[in-house]
């Protein structure tokens, strides 16, 4: 099942991200649906995004994977270094993605969406129990 024939479920279930992790490098698309962006923006989203953005986020230690020379409308960033990202969800209604370097833990490319996700999130940053990798 390619992305093409999940599109309509990503659409149906309001699927805002999708992370994938098995090309070695960072890239980020607008919000995509049936392979056009359905926004301009590309750090502060309000509401519903009506597509789905798409993040590689292969950056983990492995070799790097070069991009092709395509140029896409759609690829908002790209970064061909080792990284990671980390996902934030404030007060049901914010969700902060970052995407930083290993060598410096810094930021390089970030976006919130607010809307109202108290039907999925179960808890946020300051209402979640503590938890461990052992938990």
């Amino acid at each position: 099942m390619g992305r093409e024939s999940l599109q309509k479920l990503w659409q149906k279930y309001k699927v805002d991200i999708a992370i994938y992790g098995h090309v070695h490098n960072y890239e980020r698309t607008c919000p995509i649906y049936q392979n056009i962006c359905t926004s301009e923006e590309k750090h502060d989203y309000q509401g519903t995004l009506n597509g789905t953005i798409h993040i590689v986020a292969g950056g983990g230690g492995a070799s790097l994977s070069t991009f092709t020379s395509i140029k896409t409308r759609w690829s908002i960033f790209k970064d061909y270094d080792y990284g990671f990202v980390k996902l934030t969800a404030f007060n049901h209604s914010t969700l902060l993605f970052e995407y930083k370097k290993s060598r410096d833990g810094k930021v390089y490319d970030s976006f919130k969406i607010s809307r109202d996700y108290r039907d999925i999130l179960a808890c946020t940053m300051d209402s979640c129990p503590s938890a461990t990798m052992a938990s």
